[in-house]
């Protein structure tokens, strides 16, 4: 009694939801399990995979049309502004994270980069310094001395001073150049690194892909499609949301082939529904190879035992 009493107050909110209207918490994947961990409990409900017989066979079955989508399409850009100067791969290849893609023009970034290392490694202004820096220590230390004995004016020792505290700055100063120097060195380094632009995810390689000698400012080098595993859209109407989440399993015919279903395993469902055609969008993952992206399907949902017969 509690069960049925949980699920037709469900189907009566959702029917009482107008298209075009925000779900809210109702549509967390939480609340849909709560729902459906209610029905079970209350009416025992099956959790089989659920067959395609269709609802006229009295098998408690009902079918909702489906799509079926790449999990994310993946539009890959440029760290940097170039041309494209070589493609590595071409569309409808499966790709890796971490395989070249693209490869820009990078003749400037190289020059910058080998100009950057020069100034690293150049060393010699620093040397002078320190060899300033030394002189100016001697003569500090022996005026120091005949200053003690009252053989020179402070004035001189004081100029001593001030003569080795500037060459103590000096080398700081050539210190802090060098290490700027090198952090170009470094920087022109990672420029050289991305102008070869590898896949970010695993996917499949789509026909939108850049062509030799074109820019890479302003547009996806590539496109890619995680197709592992795929995104199956159902389209519920909204009055039967509640009935169709609280289904205990969920299955897939692909291209009107009912003998050998396929399980999808529940995702989310959208925040609005469909003014148009008053529906609700449901996600299910799916895991399987051998289905491609665009197939037409339809989604079988089971049902409590004795719902909807008198």
């Amino acid at each position: 009694m509690q069960g049925a009493t949980i699920r037709g107050w469900l189907i009566c909110a959702m029917m009482a939801v107008p298209a075009g209207a925000a779900l809210g918490q109702s549509t967390s994947r939480a609340d849909f399990e709560a729902r459906a961990q209610a029905l079970q409990s209350g009416e025992g409900m099956a959790t089989s995979t659920p067959s395609f017989a269709g609802p006229r066979a009295g098998l408690g079955v009902t079918e909702f049309n489906c799509t079926i989508r790449p999990l994310r399409v993946v539009e890959v850009a440029a760290q940097i502004n170039g041309v494209a100067e070589t493609v590595l791969v071409r569309p409808g290849q499966q790709v890796r994270v971490g395989d070249p893609l693209v490869e820009l023009d990078s003749e400037m970034t190289r020059a910058d980069l080998r100009l950057a290392e020069a100034r690293a490694a150049n060393t010699a202004t620093l040397e002078a310094a320190r060899i300033r820096q030394a002189g100016a220590a001697e003569r500090e230390a022996r005026l120091k001395t005949a200053l003690e004995r009252r053989a020179i004016s402070p004035a001189e020792y004081e100029s001593a001073a001030l003569e080795l505290a500037m060459a103590e700055a000096d080398i700081l100063r050539e210190e802090q150049a060098l290490d700027m120097a090198r952090l170009e060195a470094d920087r022109a380094q990672l420029l050289v690194e991305k102008a070869r632009v590898l896949a970010p995810v695993d996917g499949v390689v789509g026909e939108d892909l850049i062509d030799p000698g074109e820019s890479a400012s302003g547009r996806p080098l590539a496109t890619l499609y995680v197709n592992q595993p795929l995104r199956v859209e159902a389209f519920v109407p909204a009055a039967a949301l509640a009935g169709f989440v609280g289904a205990g399993g969920y299955a897939i015919a692909v291209n009107d082939d009912r003998a050998a279903p396929y399980p999808v395993t529940f995702d989310y469902a959208a925040q609005l529904a469909d003014i148009a055609s008053g529906t609700i969008s449901v996600f299910f993952t799916l895991e399987a190879p051998d289905v491609l992206p665009g197939s037409k399907c339809q989604i079988s949902v089971s049902r409590a035992p004795g719902e909807g017969t008198q």
